[in-house]
């Protein structure tokens, strides 16, 4: 039902010319709320409408104070010149520039002048990391988390600034000795009354060289002069779209921003969107894709911010949008990276019928090899499903309470992830050519899913919950992956209602998907409680209370960000964070038990869900998760909470531009 689409795209669509897009994006230094930003804002609107769409942008405040849906937009900050240069008695020796590489000063720090000398700290997040070291008026050499060691060295003992030299590993594409000459992106996130800092950013090697020469009783100082600013500015919202004449619309969605070069995230996922624009408009005006169809909107934003923003503005477009995709990290070299093409779903209690669909579009777009005889083919391209992760923006679109059906299509993991190394020569055109078939045909099956369409989409549904309720039975745990892939298949067949799908064809089948099961499981579906309750019983109720939530979206994953932290008590703050970090993937529990909080299910129903999802049943951490939301009133209990936020909670009037 998509192959025509499918054909005409392949025809059209150049890995080429997107190749080009993301070394045209990779000259930005595109950091949030900077000029660079803008610049690459301006190039994106004037290259779409050199393709004849019609453009749009409007303007969200970035100013550091502003709440939009509950997240605090970044205030402007841009730098001109920052230099650091390393003193040993009467050598000096240079050590960091900005102008010659952005990632060696660690964004959004603020203006600094002086000489101080550099003390070593193990990983500077933690309070015994500081037992015996004295770091007052001086530089800390560290590995851990920028935000948290500005707290722990600067603010509480007065550390002059941050000589950083850590990096997330990605094992088994980057371990400890892949690319020790790669500097790390690394960034301060500011909340609103957030003492500012400064600090420099080592490679590896760079670093523990310093590290063993301080060990070894060097006395080391460092010089540095930083010259940033920071200011209010309005932070542009880029968007493009195709009118078509049925109700609602499909989203495609990619994060314009990162600092330069940051090719493959996320300028790879912003070129492709670009392509997949420029070649529907070409098969619009051709006549080769025709109404009927829904309007086709592409959207480019700061990461996250720019998708709660987006919303913020007018909070129809969250019930406008039928479907979206976001596009993350498309365009690797999968040899040279490492990485695998990757469809992220969503919780299994928030699925859609857009994953199916989009697993078998991109099914038929990749390219195939024949088989040394002849008959058989298969991809040289690795490719999978994984479950939900977050991270990205269609975390945001998820939400239950937004409820935008938004598969993430990303490549995964990366060997140059966040680092000086994320260069244009890291993405392949095929790659990109792949995620651009995908995207552009995935908008234009939605655009135009009516009549016979339609009616092959509910069957193609049906069918793909069949086929992952029939594999969970060899999962090691079949009872929950069976129930699991029961509740996913369910969830994804009612999403049809958002197309228009007939009530009647839906609920055949949700019946034929029951009547499967039956048949085919049988004793297979009654064991869906977690693993401290009695067999094949439900969990023994332990949190009856209800949690509400104040906004339909998730928070932010940076907890000092939220808004509500700065007047907590210290000793509050830390608790939270304990409470966090003595939980492995935490954060990921807490948004799932977020997604899962509706105002009507239980702490222990919401502990089910994500128990379902992730086999971890987790219900006294969800219980303190949202006791701790409504200490700062992110949350209360069912009947006492305010109403979902549709609005932002300063409003502003946007400045819309069309081009």
């Amino acid at each position: 039902m998509f192959e025509g689409w499918l054909a005409a795209v392949r025809q059209e669509a150049s890995g080429g010319q997107a190749l080009e897009s993301v070394r045209a994006l990779a000259r930005f230094h595109r950091v949030q709320a900077s000029p660079g930003y803008d610049e690459a804002a301006d190039w994106l609107a004037r290259r779409l409408e050199s393709y004849g769409l019609a453009v749009e942008t409007t303007h969200v405040p970035g100013d550091g104070h502003t709440r939009m849906l509950g997240y605090l937009m970044p205030e402007g900050w841009a730098c001109t010149r920052a230099v650091a240069t390393l003193v040993a008695g009467d050598r000096r020796a240079p050590l960091c520039d900005y102008e010659a590489e952005p990632l060696s000063l660690v964004l959004r720090s603020a203006k600094a002048r002086g000489r101080y000398a550099i003390v070593a700290v193990e990983d500077g997040t933690r309070e015994e990391d500081y037992r015996g070291v004295d770091v007052a008026g001086k530089v800390v050499l560290t590995r851990g988390a920028v935000q948290r060691v500005h707290e722990r060295a600067v603010v509480e003992r007065g550390a002059a600034g941050i000589l950083s030299h850590g990096r997330r590993l990605l094992p088994p594409v980057r371990e400890r000795c892949d690319d020790p000459e790669a500097l790390a992106y690394t960034s301060f996130w500011w909340g609103e009354s957030d003492p500012r800092g400064w600090g420099f950013v080592l490679s590896p090697r760079a670093g523990l060289a310093l590290a063993e020469r301080l060990a070894a009783g060097a006395r080391l100082e460092l010089e540095v002069e930083i010259d940033a600013r920071r200011f209010p500015t309005p932070i542009p919202l880029v968007s493009a779209s195709l009118a078509g004449d049925l109700p609602g619309e499909v989203l495609i969605l990619a994060h314009l921003c990162h600092p330069r070069p940051s090719a493959n995230d996320n300028a790879s996922g912003a070129a492709a969107a670009l392509e997949a624009a420029r070649t529907l408009a070409r098969l619009a005006a051709s006549g080769e894709w025709c109404p009927p169809r829904r309007s086709v909107r592409f959207l480019w934003v700061p990461e996250m911010a720019g998708t709660y923003a987006w919303l913020a503005q007018d909070p129809a477009r969250a019930r406008g949008v039928v479907a979206a995709l976001n596009l993350d990290m498309v365009g690797q070299d999968q040899e040279r990276c490492g990485s695998t093409l990757l469809i992220e779903h969503p919780p299994c209690f928030a699925a859609s019928f857009a994953e199916e669909l989009l697993r078998r579009i991109r099914a038929q777009a990749v390219d195939w090899v024949p088989s040394y005889s002849g008959p058989g083919h298969y991809s040289m391209t690795r490719m999978g499903e994984v479950p939900y992760s977050g991270g990205s923006d269609h975390y945001v679109l998820i939400d239950p309470a937004t409820g935008i059906p938004c598969p993430m299509l990303i490549q995964w993991p990366d060997r140059y992830y966040h680092s000086s190394h994320d260069t244009p020569d890291k993405t392949s055109p095929a790659s990109l050519a792949l995620a651009v078939r995908c995207a552009a045909t995935f908008a234009a099956f939605v655009a135009g899913a009516s009549g016979p369409r339609l009616e092959w989409l509910v069957g193609a549904v049906g069918r793909g919950a069949r086929r992952r309720l029939l594999a969970a039975v060899d999962e090691v745990a079949p009872g929950r992956a069976i129930a699991r892939e029961r509740l996913r298949g369910e969830q994804a067949l009612a999403s049809l209602r958002r197309l228009g799908a007939a009530p009647a064809a839906i609920g055949a089948a949700r019946e034929a998907l029951a009547a499967f099961a039956a048949r085919e499981l049988p004793g297979g579906t009654t064991d869906q409680a977690p693993p401290n309750a009695p067999p094949n019983a439900p969990p023994v109720a332990g949190h009856p209370e209800r949690p509400r939530r104040a906004l339909p979206v998730p928070i932010h994953g940076q907890r000092h960000l939220l808004a509500g932290w700065d007047r907590l008590p210290p000793a509050a703050r830390e608790a939270w964070r304990a409470a966090e970090d003595g939980v492995s993937d935490a954060l990921t529990l807490a948004d799932l038990a977020w997604y899962a909080c509706d105002g009507t299910r239980s702490i222990d129903e919401i502990a089910r869900l994500v128990w379902l999802e992730t086999g971890r049943h987790e219900p006294e951490f969800i219980a303190e998760t949202f006791a701790r939301t409504a200490s700062i009133g992110l949350s209360g209990h069912a009947g006492d909470a305010p109403d979902l936020e549709e609005a932002p909670s300063r409003p502003a009037a946007p400045d819309t531009a069309t081009r």
